[in-house]
């Protein structure tokens, strides 16, 4: 969260922090425990909806910047944990971070409850019978709690992630973030397991990739804390994955 949510001055969640989208500058908003320019008012409930649905405590929708698609996945021990450490765990910063002024169309908050309806199932992560614990874990965190899939997942015209092509790479905008599918050619089906594991905790593998830009934001806010166990499991499921390359050569026939 801190990643986006951090103020420029590094303030903890305090947000202003303006995120480049194709859409246009979006700000972070404020999600410190203060009652008048925070989250300080909300009961579990309403942060839940707002992590999980994109709604939030005035009913307003929000943006898909921030990933509530994928944040859907979550499971209600983990938002408690979230609602609890946001309530508990972080200061109070009484200021406004300032607003998300978008262009026509995209300015009209209430299109995305149509955009809600077509794109975000709300639908809670379930796992698969058919997959090891390691596995289920490794989706559970690409798809839902690390949100890979956010940055990685390209999108349609309407900005929602392409399901058909999961992790094959995508646009931010001055940023491209790449296929991360096992495909040999475009993925990371030639990286090692160690190298993977390397790359996600410390952004640097030599000879292969340094992490720049938002995936090196990702890594220093988020990934680098993740628990040996849950490195190993993304990439143990990046392993599974359907080749991007492939995938877009059955589409062309």
């Amino acid at each position: 969260c801190s990643a986006c949510h951090d103020s420029p001055d590094h303030h903890v969640m305090a947000g202003g922090n303006s995120i480049s989208s194709p859409l246009g500058q979006i700000v972070a908003s404020n999600i410190t425990p203060s009652k008048h320019y925070g989250i300080g008012n909300y009961t579990e409930q309403q942060f839940a909806d707002a992590v999980r649905k994109g709604i939030n405590a005035q009913g307003q929708n929000l943006y898909p910047a921030m990933p509530y698609t994928s944040y859907s996945l979550l499971t209600d021990s983990d938002i408690h944990a979230l609602y609890y450490y946001f309530m508990h765990g972080v200061t109070a910063v009484d200021r406004a971070a300032g607003t998300t002024e978008l262009p026509f169309p995209f300015n009209l908050r209430f299109s995305m409850k149509l955009w809600n309806a077509l794109y975000a199932d709300n639908q809670p992560f379930h796992p698969s019978s058919s997959q090891t614990d390691q596995i289920n874990r490794g989706n559970y965190l690409i798809y839902g709690l690390a949100h890979c899939d956010t940055c990685h997942t390209p999108r349609n015209a309407l900005m929602a992630e392409k399901s058909d092509q999961p992790l094959a790479g995508g646009s931010l905008g001055q940023w491209y973030a790449p296929d991360i599918t096992s495909d040999k050619l475009s993925g990371i089906g030639n990286w090692s397991d160690q190298q993977l594991y390397q790359y996600l905790k410390t952004g640097h593998v030599a000879g292969k990739a340094q992490a720049a830009g938002p995936m090196a934001e990702a890594i220093e806010h988020s990934l680098q804390y993740l628990s040996d166990d849950d490195l190993h499991a993304i990439v143990a499921s990046l392993r599974k994955t359907r080749p991007g390359h492939t995938a877009s050569a059955d589409r062309a026939d």
